[in-house]
């Protein structure tokens, strides 16, 4: 084929390998669009792959390799990345792009600043795990209230850990109240989850409209009257400057001592040294931990091996649909800026 077909260059990684991209690129041959794919990164497990894009966020595009990609722009008008870099160098080397699709919530692999610039759209894919996450957080929240990680461990061991005393045993979902941090799209869903088993929810979400939470059947709470009252604290807010360590030594002062939290967003929004403070201290009840300050976990951590905390290995959105979703959502931009509409997800 010519450059003067339209092409899309689907760079896959070892997360988020191309040949899933592609499952979702019907839509953009059937406009007449020449697909191609490529992996980056593509000789390292997704293990390695996770250590070496951790500090993407940070660091931003220009800090990792690309030459790879750019071998392989010749001729490419549309590319879909999930978590290679696009860096400005590579913006400005890539004759004829016209928009890049980032295949995952945030575009911090993407310099959207050299985009714009560059007259290239940006589209990408907020909400494609939140199903995912959601449906986990809820799980780890039901799994750490009613212990069943040390039943599981008791029983497999031979043992048979009953309890009797009503005033031990731990009470139905319908019966608490759960304070959900955070009303975008993972914690709406997580919401919803929760009025199924008709627990009183409360939100705090400072950019959402008091409206918005009522009618989803919740009630607007501040972070404050959330953490006082809350049987349960779920967290499901983006980490920055104001969010880091969003709950500390005086957040966890003010839940209830029989109150546990939960937090399958990121690491960092809880200070770990304060929760194990907290925890030794008898001020809340427990944690129920996907995601950490430091990843993995390091020997010795003093969150291992606690009754009161139930860990796991920040696999929250870790579901085939995820993955898959990434691609479709950032196609269907593409396909409709193909059709001269604007993208639902579009940020240039």
């Amino acid at each position: 084929m010519t450059h003067d077909t339209p092409t899309c260059l689907l760079c896959g990684d070892p997360q988020q390998p191309s040949e899933y991209m592609y499952e979702n690129a019907a839509a953009l041959e059937e406009r007449g669009v020449e697909v191609r794919t490529m992996d980056w990164q593509a000789d390292r497990s997704a293990a390695e792959f996770r250590e070496i894009t951790m500090e993407m966020e940070s660091r931003g595009p220009a800090d990792y390799d690309d030459s790879a990609i750019r071998a392989n722009l010749d001729g490419v008008n549309y590319l879909v990345v999930h978590k290679a870099p696009v860096s400005a160098g590579l913006i400005e080397a890539a004759d004829g792009l016209e928009v890049v699709g980032c295949a995952r919530g945030g575009t911090e692999n993407v310099d959207t600043d050299a985009a714009a610039a560059s007259g290239v759209r940006v589209v990408h894919a907020p909400g494609r795990n939140a199903n995912a996450v959601a449906d986990y957080a809820l799980a780890t929240m039901l799994a750490h209230h009613r212990r069943v990680p040390f039943f599981d461990r008791t029983t497999s061991a031979g043992g048979w850990e009953l309890e009797f005393d009503p005033d031990r045993l731990p009470r139905d979902l319908t019966s608490l109240v759960v304070g959900v941090v955070g009303f975008g799209n993972v914690g709406r869903k997580v919401a919803r989850r929760l009025d199924g088993f008709g627990a009183d929810r409360l939100v705090h979400d400072p950019y959402v409209d008091d409206g918005a939470i009522e009618a989803e059947g919740a009630t607007p709470a501040t972070l404050e009257e959330l953490l006082e009252r809350a049987d349960v604290v779920t967290l499901h807010v983006r980490l920055s400057a104001e969010t880091r360590n969003l709950i500390g030594s005086e957040e966890l002062g003010r839940m209830r001592a029989s109150a546990f939290v939960v937090n399958t967003a990121r690491g960092g929004l809880i200070d770990e040294e304060a929760l194990v403070d907290a925890l030794e201290s008898g001020e809340i009840a427990g944690a129920a931990l996907d995601v950490f300050e430091e990843e993995p976990l390091p020997e010795g951590h003093p969150l291992l091996g606690r009754e009161d905390v139930t860990l796991s290995p920040h696999t929250a959105g870790s579901t085939r649909d995820a993955v898959l979703n990434g691609s479709r959502i950032v196609v269907e931009g593409i396909v409709s800026i193909l059709d001269g509409e604007e993208p639902a997800h579009g940020l240039v």
